[in-house]
């Protein structure tokens, strides 16, 4: 019986190897708002960065947002978008889709769509989103 158990476990960890491995991430380059993005830069998990928001608000003039929770976002890219509180079991929670040159239009299933302003810093590894209102959300890569 525990042999048994043991082989399932064995084949299992690969099973979920496997398909780690062919999730390959593509990183940006670094970009400036108003640059082409392609929708293969955003494929994958990122999460809520919040130290950098509050910097990035607190420069710009805007209230350095310190009660940000942690939010955990996953990027497919079939276009769906996943949300997760804990960063390990994902839900859908909407669709996301690029338009024009850097804009990331987020559209939640309940609510209504939100259009961000975006690009990409850090050799990729973080996501400067800049709402209507000129306020950021920074995202980091987590995958």
């Amino acid at each position: 019986m525990k042999k048994d158990l043991k082989v399932t476990l064995i084949g299992l960890s690969l099973v979920l190897l496997s398909a780690c491995a062919s999730n390959e991430i593509v990183l940006a380059p670094d970009t400036r708002p108003g640059d082409q993005l392609k929708a293969e830069y955003l494929v994958g998990r990122w999460c809520t960065e919040r130290e950098l928001t509050a910097k990035a608000n607190k420069e710009a003039g805007h209230s350095a947002i310190t009660n940000l929770e942690k939010q955990f976002w996953e990027f497919r890219a079939d276009g769906e978008w996943m949300d997760s509180v804990s960063g390990w079991m994902y839900n859908h929670y909407g669709e996301w889709r690029l338009e024009g040159r850097d804009n990331l239009v987020l559209d939640p299933k309940k609510g209504n769509a939100i259009s961000y302003r975006a690009s990409f810093a850090n050799a990729g590894v973080e996501l400067h989103l800049t709402d209507e209102a000129e306020q950021f959300l920074v995202l980091g890569r987590c995958d």
